[in-house]
């Protein structure tokens, strides 16, 4: 019997994994966990590798691994969401990232709130932990700052599954393939499938008390990397309203974002000294470029290059 399964998807971060099931291992629950591992690269497998080895070491729960040989956060996700609704009365599935570390109150946290709120979706908590000699440019981006809310309850929605607790029901009810295939190098599945179920009339909760550690790998923390991460975001933003509302509707309604958005950031960027600042401002013109990118058909994908290990 399994109240709660944990799902990771990895590529090519053994360090990273080795690092987020260990936090697993500590967590503070009586709770009945299983944790299921999928690794999307079929040729190293150091994320198998990195599971077997722990098993090998009587890991604290049943650790279910398998490999996912096409390429895609989408398709890992969907094998997990597979795999975790398959488990003997499972209530809810859980899903990290492979960069990431639980505190031991994590999951009692998830668990207390979607208690409180009857929630369908219970998000949580993402501290940031920076790699290296951080400049001080970037030590205020946006991007790189905690992903807190202030404090816990009912919300619209939760945008990501870095740090989730969903109802196994509400997810059995999103079909066998929950996350959008055709995403697969993009990122933007998770908000893509939240946002359904949003329309469908789901229920969402934040659980500021949840919280997990993400490392963030030196290479990251880079001018290009932050104004690229916007234009991919402002891609799959309107890559998600299009499927939603269809391209002319979604034209029409992020227009005058689209052009407010490089006319501010573009003049914002030109009236500063301060590279902070100015990669900040500069990253609103790049999400608007992105959107633009994703009314014209036109794909980054941003995930097909690791950070980390």
């Amino acid at each position: 019997m399994t109240d709660v399964a944990i799902c990771i998807a990895t590529c090519r971060r053994p360090q990273g994994l080795r690092r987020t099931l260990e936090s697993l291992a500590a967590l503070d629950t009586e709770r009945d966990v299983t944790v299921v591992v999928a690794d999307n690269d079929a040729e190293g497998r150091e994320g198998i590798a990195a599971v077997e080895a722990l098993k090998r070491a009587g890991y604290r729960w049943p650790l279910i691994a398998m490999t996912v040989a096409e390429r895609g956060i989408p398709q890992v996700r969907n094998a997990l969401v597979r795999t975790a609704l398959a488990l003997p009365h499972v209530r809810f599935v859980a899903m990290l990232d492979d960069d990431e570390a639980a505190e031991p109150g994590w999951l009692h946290a998830m668990l207390a709130c979607q208690a409180a709120t009857h929630a369908d979706v219970v998000g949580g908590a993402v501290l940031r932990a920076l790699e290296g000699e951080v400049p001080p440019w970037a030590a205020s981006h946006p991007l790189l700052q905690p992903k807190t809310r202030g404090q816990s309850g009912v919300v619209p929605l939760v945008e990501s599954t870095a740090n989730v607790l969903i109802d196994a029901e509400a997810l059995r009810a999103m079909g066998d393939a929950p996350f959008d295939e055709a995403m697969a190098l993009t990122g933007g599945s998770d908000k893509q499938l939240f946002t359904r179920m949003q329309r469908a009339g789901r229920r969402f909760a934040w659980a500021e008390d949840a919280r997990v550690t993400e490392l963030i790998p030196a290479s990251r923390i880079t001018s290009k990397w932050l104004l690229m991460r916007g234009y991919r975001i402002g891609m799959t933003d309107m890559i998600t309203t299009i499927t939603h509302e269809g391209t002319l509707k979604a034209a029409r309604s992020e227009a005058h974002r689209i052009v407010g958005g490089f006319v501010v950031g573009s003049l914002g960027a030109a009236l500063t000294l301060d590279k902070g600042k100015r990669i900040v401002r500069l990253g609103q013109a790049y999400r608007a470029a992105g959107k633009v990118a994703a009314l014209t058909g036109h794909r980054y994908e941003e995930y097909r290059k690791v950070h980390g290990a």
